[in-house]
C-alpha cells in the first residue's frame, strides 16, 4: 500500500509500497550506477534512481522524477536527504543480501568491511 509522507519543507510525497517492487525495478536501479565517474557520482545516481522509482506523486509543481529525473535537483537538500532515508526499506527488498541484520553481522562467514583486507 502506498504511503504519504511530509517532507521537512512541508511538501507531500506519495511513496510506492516497497513490497510491490519487481525485478525490473532492481535492474533499473543497477543500470543507474553504470554512469561514468567516481564512487560518489555512482552513489548519487543510485540514490536518485531509488527515489525516482518509489515516488508515485508529489505536491511540487515540477514533474515526478520517474518522468524527469532532474526534478530531484530542484529539491531542497533537507528534502532530498529525507527521501534518501525513506529508500532504506526499499533497498532491503531490492537487495536483501546487502541489508545489515543481526544474523549477518554475527555470522563470521558473511563478508564485512572488517573482514576485507
Amino acid at each position: 500500500m502506498s504511503r504519504k509522507i511530509t517532507l521537512p519543507s512541508g511538501a507531500t510525497v506519495t511513496l510506492k509500497d516497497p513490497s510491490l517492487l519487481r525485478v525490473k525495478d532492481r535492474k533499473r536501479v543497477l543500470r543507474s550506477s553504470e554512469i561514468e565517474g567516481g564512487e560518489l557520482t555512482k552513489a548519487l545516481a543510485l540514490g536518485d534512481a531509488l527515489i525516482a522509482m518509489l515516488i508515485e506523486e508529489w505536491s511540487f509543481t515540477f514533474p515526478i522524477p520517474v518522468t524527469q529525473l532532474d526534478s530531484l535537483d530542484e529539491l531542497e537538500m533537507r528534502d532530498y536527504d529525507f527521501l534518501v532515508e525513506e529508500t532504506k526499506e526499499a533497498q532491503g527488498y531490492l537487495f536483501p543480501t546487502l541489508v545489515q541484520t543481526v544474523e549477518n553481522e554475527t555470522n563470521p562467514k558473511v563478508p564485512t568491511e572488517d573482514s576485507k583486507g
